[in-house]
């Protein structure tokens, strides 16, 4: 499905949407990039499908989000997509515990309620994706969000869960 690209897609600048997307990157930077975690071997496996230079690029560009700037090309918001998505099936799948205990363990002496994450995690991602949906009148585009959502981040969460089951 060929989509134009020059697009923009523009995300309220809101507390909520800014979070998000802060913490979808503090989520994935621990399952990429934390030694207790072994998914060095999904990057080395899967360096095509994450593309980790690409990934390395756009977290850049998120981490400068402010209140003004959150505009993204439709192949970023897309990959944005993805990478919320994946975050969120990861935890459902049935590697989480690892993950949790991980996530626990470096906030042993904050008030965290890694339950309460998730929930606030599930809900605003949710938000995030309906608001794009009632609001894009691209049917092109939602389409290809959806197929791109279902079919890549599937399959990298069946990876992802494979190498933490062992």
């Amino acid at each position: 499905m060929k989509i134009k690209t020059d697009e923009f897609i523009i995300l309220p600048p809101n507390e909520e949407n800014k979070t998000l997307i802060w913490e979808t990157f503090e989520i994935t930077q621990c399952i990429f990039c934390d030694d207790r975690l072994p998914t060095s071997q999904i990057i080395k496996e899967n360096l095509e499908e994450i593309n980790f230079e690409y990934y390395q690029n756009f977290l850049e560009k998120c981490s400068k989000i402010d209140e003004t700037e959150l505009i993204f090309n439709i192949n970023e918001f897309l990959y944005l997509a993805q990478t919320i998505d994946f975050v969120a099936k990861c935890f459902i799948g049935s590697s989480i515990d690892k993950l949790e205990k991980m996530i626990i363990s470096d906030l042993e002496y904050e008030d965290f309620d890694f339950k309460e994450f998730k929930k606030w995690y599930w809900t605003q991602s949710t938000n995030l994706f309906q608001e794009f949906r009632d609001t894009c009148k691209n049917e092109k585009l939602l389409k290809c969000f959806n197929d791109e959502l279902n079919y890549k981040n599937e399959k990298l969460l069946k990876r992802f869960n494979e190498v933490l089951s062992f």
